[in-house]
């Protein structure tokens, strides 16, 4: 639930408004006597705003499936959906690896997408090459160049701490981008909302608009890509301090036994994020190991998840063994969340976790290290990996603030 401050009528109505199309978008069937029960307001008060959203073009009034009907007489009850060509959003995520972009309809369903290759290190670089992608995605729909009001916002996804009110990056391992104000820069081109935020914490978002049915109350979201993060959703909302940060989970601190027996304290990033498994890898191959994958590939500066993800599931013992140090180190720290926090349930979202195999390690080494009761308690998820979750996440995002 969206919380906005205001008291004055056009405030209340305007709050009331994002709050009724939020639950529309998240309900498969949504009534307006279920919207009242949940939202807790007056039917009056969602008949009167959804017969705004009709007029306005916005939603429209649909018959209730066959199969949703529980019989009786009288009038066939309508529920409410979005009208796909209503408005349209924008999402971009600056990735590690690659930058991805999607077009998506009101109804969350995407309509154009785009990769290319990942942002320039310089911040004006990154700025053109943005203002040209979502150049690109406006110019695939005519109504977007034609009519005001049809474009309903733009989300950019950015590794790293954002300033999400004032759209500043904080911090990002690109130096150059730390303190520019990317939200500023866009608006002074699109006179739309700009919504700049964590990636992690877009897809955590995305993930959370697209549920249907029962949602857990409280859940981590775990995304292992370069590093590792970890925002936590309550209800339907990101739970975080001014920074935005994403739940840096890399960089908790663990204490680690080295090869000589000696202990010393070692991030999570270090020894389970992709970047360890590269590293890992590199180091292998230098010992005369991991032979198949150094044919795969030029040099060692080449390594990508899917070259080991694929040799994996050919059987290649020694990247197995590899592999499976890392979803270890991935169990423990997945498991210092679910004891300090205790989530009803924990999303994995890697593309590690693909291949069957991985998920079944990763739950026996986890609920091993789960104290007491969570070993039961806590739902262990996995969300099939998709390379443009961040780009949609900043898409729906944007959907919810508006």
């Amino acid at each position: 639930m969206i919380i906005e401050s205001g008291n004055s009528l056009l405030e209340t109505r305007r709050r009331n408004g994002i709050l009724i199309k939020n639950k529309i978008f998240r309900t498969e069937h949504a009534m307006r006597g279920e919207i009242a029960k949940e939202l807790g307001l007056t039917l009056p008060t969602i008949t009167n705003s959804i017969n705004e959203m009709i007029k306005e073009g916005v939603v429209e009034p649909e018959p209730l499936p066959e199969e949703c009907l529980s019989g009786g007489y009288g009038r066939k009850p309508q529920m409410v959906r979005f009208r796909r060509e209503a408005g349209y959003s924008i999402g971009i995520e600056l990735g590690a690896y690659h930058t991805r972009a999607v077009l998506v309809n009101l109804r969350g369903e995407v309509v154009e997408e785009r990769t290319r290759r990942k942002a320039a290190l310089q911040y004006g670089e990154m700025l053109a090459q943005v203002t040209e992608l979502v150049d690109e995605l406006c110019g695939c729909v005519p109504s977007l160049q034609k009519e005001e009001g049809k474009l309903i916002g733009i989300g950019i996804g950015v590794p790293g701490f954002v300033d999400t009110e004032g759209g500043t990056i904080r911090q990002n391992f690109r130096a150059d981008w730390n303190g520019r104000p990317l939200g500023a820069d866009l608006r002074e081109r699109y006179p739309v909302p700009i919504l700049i935020d964590n990636n992690t914490r877009f897809r955590a978002m995305g993930y959370e608009m697209q549920l249907r049915g029962t949602r857990p109350k409280m859940f981590a979201y775990l995304f292992i890509s370069r590093g590792l993060a970890c925002p936590i959703m309550y209800n339907d909302l990101v739970l975080s301090g001014a920074g935005a940060g994403a739940g840096e989970l890399g960089q908790t601190i663990l204490l680690y036994a080295g090869v000589n027996g000696e202990n010393r304290t070692v991030t999570a990033d270090q020894i389970a994020s992709e970047s360890a498994l590269f590293e890992k890898c590199r180091e292998e191959m230098e010992k005369g190991r991991l032979l198949q994958l150094k044919k795969s590939c030029r040099d060692a500066t080449e390594l990508s998840i899917g070259q080991i993800l694929d040799l994996q599931q050919a059987g290649d013992l020694e990247i197995d063994a590899v592999v499976e140090k890392c979803i270890f180190g991935q169990a423990l720290v997945m498991a210092n969340v679910v004891n300090l926090l205790n989530p009803n349930t924990v999303v994995v979202d890697a593309r590690m976790m693909s291949f069957p195999a991985n998920r079944e390690k990763l739950i026996r080494y986890a609920r091993a290290h789960f104290y007491g009761m969570n070993a039961e308690d806590v739902e262990i998820r996995f969300h099939e990996y998709h390379s443009y979750d961040g780009a949609l996440g900043a898409a729906l995002g944007t959907i919810q603030k508006n």
